[in-house]
């Protein structure tokens, strides 16, 4: 009897065990899968491995690619560094958010503007947030920083991240230690300096005319102060650029300055150490981890293992230690068992910028650019060299490895692709572009999730990209390029292609092109009945998705992105604003 019992006792607790061990699995593999997004800033078609480049080495991004899915046509909606980023984290063109500049500047070009992205917007960052999960944001941000005097309405603590750690602007060369030329941003100072100087005047005059006594004297006084408040602060960025350095080279932590100008040489160490420390803080808990590298845009810089490493000058070593720090932010997913169970992303914000060319005594001439392969054009340019990015995806559990998707998706697919996979909601109060991929990414299906994708240079549609049949050819059809510097697939005469004037070619009838068999769009196709076809549906199509467009605050506009406050600007120590981060000799 007792051996009865005894024998009936351990069935039920082997029984028990075994209800517990499967619950235990079957836990661990219901557990909400945690989401890795690399962006690289200025990062060319050419420039990676796996998408052509046999002479500089980036054998992480490759391996990526070998374990996942490589998409050798994803694109940007716009060109450039603002409108793009804003396009990825909302999954919506940028227009839609006031982020359509139509001057020159089609970036946000100082700290103390407070143009932005509207909080308004809802990020993938908010999505995951909703359902559960621990956010990071990590790298270059370039959305703006303040609406209004210290409310931090634009940094990414608002829009959906947890915790952020970088740079609120964007790293030109300006931020080079020394600083090494001008960039764009000077001219925008200069701008602003101007606007002062009549705002003044004309507070001045007005205080003579038409106010009273008491108040003509203070007015004039205060309008002496601003006058020359705003002249001694425009005098020390523009003369000195140790002193643009420090207004506009920024390290911030959440809302505090932390560093002040910015020391770049280990700051791509820095930015992974971060990044492998919030995963291993957070390997228990669903997380989202965006790494937005400061590389590979200019000013270029480098640890000191990676200074002349490479066979292609300073900016083959910044793709290297990128992909060097990419490696080292995947070994953390491996060594914390979360590989499995964490889908990653890689793309660029756009094309290189070709116009970028060392100016430094023994390096003029040196390319300090993107290379974009065989693709026309590159960032700023409603070519493919401009709006098409490299970009690989893993997720083990669902992509089979080593897969290639050619037909057209885009960067602002990202957001309902990612909350398809997390289980959470799509908003539905708005009008989402982006358009979910799961079936492609996971090689359930091969028909192009896009019917029109519409390229746009600040507010105006410059081409359009379509595929008029499910399993056809891919076209675009283009009706404004850029007037390139001649000889060249460039816009050295002003940096940066623009997007209108005498800057511009208008195409009546518009470029057709075959992309599918013409991808470095080298022949545009004869004018004939098909390609009257082709134009008369991308018109239709341009002009159905401009009608859906609803007006919004324009954040470019010259009050909001050109005009310098001064009491907006950052600053951890004033007057000084000055400082360094602690324990960053890395």
């Amino acid at each position: 009897m007792r051996k009865t019992m005894k024998l009936a006792s351990c069935t039920t607790a082997l029984f028990l065990l075994t209800v517990l061990v499967l619950a235990k699995d079957d836990v661990s593999t219901t557990k909400k899968p945690n989401f890795l997004i690399f962006l690289v800033d200025d990062l060319g078609m050419g420039d990676v491995g796996c998408f052509g480049n046999d002479t500089i080495r980036t054998p992480n991004i490759d391996r990526l690619a070998s374990e996942g899915v490589k998409l050798t046509h994803n694109m940007v909606p716009a060109p450039t560094c603002t409108p793009s980023r804003a396009a990825l984290l909302t999954g919506r063109y940028p227009i839609r958010a006031g982020l359509a500049s139509k001057t020159v500047n089609t970036m946000f070009g100082c700290n103390a503007c407070t143009g932005g992205m509207p909080p308004y917007e809802i990020t993938f960052a908010e999505v995951l947030k909703e359902a559960g999960y621990e956010t990071a944001y990590l790298g270059k941000w370039h959305l703006g920083i303040h609406s209004s005097y210290q409310d931090y309405a634009y940094l990414p603590n608002n829009q959906g991240f947890d915790y952020y750690y970088g740079m609120p602007f964007t790293k030109i060369n300006e931020c080079a230690d020394p600083p090494n030329g001008r960039s764009s941003v000077m001219q925008l100072m200069r701008i602003s300096k101007l606007i002062y100087y009549w705002a003044t005047l004309t507070v001045v005059l007005y205080s003579f005319v038409f106010v009273s006594k008491w108040f003509n004297i203070v007015g004039f006084r205060g309008s002496l102060i601003m006058f020359v408040s705003v002249t001694l602060f425009s005098y020390l960025l523009l003369k000195y650029p140790e002193s643009s350095q420090r207004f506009l080279c920024i390290l911030m932590k959440n809302h505090e300055v932390v560093e002040q100008p910015i020391r770049l040489e280990n700051m791509t160490v820095r930015f992974t150490n971060q990044a492998t420390s919030f995963i291993r803080e957070n390997k228990e808990k669903p997380f989202l981890l965006m790494m937005a590298y400061v590389k590979v845009h200019t000013a270029l810089f480098t640890s000191k293992q990676f200074a002349g490493v490479s066979r292609h000058g300073q900016y083959g070593d910044n793709v290297e230690e990128m992909d060097w720090s990419v490696g080292k932010i995947l070994d953390a997913l491996d060594q914390n068992g979360l590989k499995d169970n964490t889908f990653v992303y890689f793309t660029s914000d756009h094309g290189g910028h070709i116009e970028e060319v060392a100016v430094e005594k023994g390096r003029e001439g040196e390319r300090e650019g993107g290379w974009n392969g065989i693709y026309k054009g590159g960032k700023s340019q409603v070519w493919e060299g401009g709006v098409r990015v490299p970009t690989v995806a893993r997720y083990p559990p669902s992509i089979p490895s080593n897969t290639v998707i050619s037909v057209p998706t885009s960067t602002m697919d990202i957001l309902p692709t990612i909350a398809k996979i997390a289980g959470a909601k799509v908003p539905d109060d708005r009008i989402i572009d982006g358009r979910e991929m799961t079936g492609m990414l996971f090689g359930k299906d091969k028909i192009a999730v896009h019917d029109f994708f519409f390229i746009y240079c600040g507010p105006w549609i410059h081409g359009v990209t379509f595929r008029p049949d499910e399993e056809g050819i891919v076209y675009k059809v283009i009706f404004t390029t850029p007037k390139w510097t001649q000889g060249t697939q460039a816009c050295f005469h002003t940096w940066l292609c623009q997007c209108k004037g005498r800057f511009v070619d208008q195409h009546d009838p518009p470029l057709v092109f075959d992309l599918t068999n013409d991808p470095g769009e080298h022949h545009p196709l004869k004018l004939t009945g098909e390609t009257k076809a082709l134009i008369q549906k991308a018109k239709a199509a341009r002009d159905r998705h401009e009608k859906a467009v609803e007006p919004v605050t324009d954040q470019f506009s010259l009050y909001r992105s050109v005009l310098f406050r001064p009491w907006l600007q950052p600053c951890c120590n004033f007057p000084y604003c000055s400082c360094k981060e602690d324990n960053t000799d890395m």
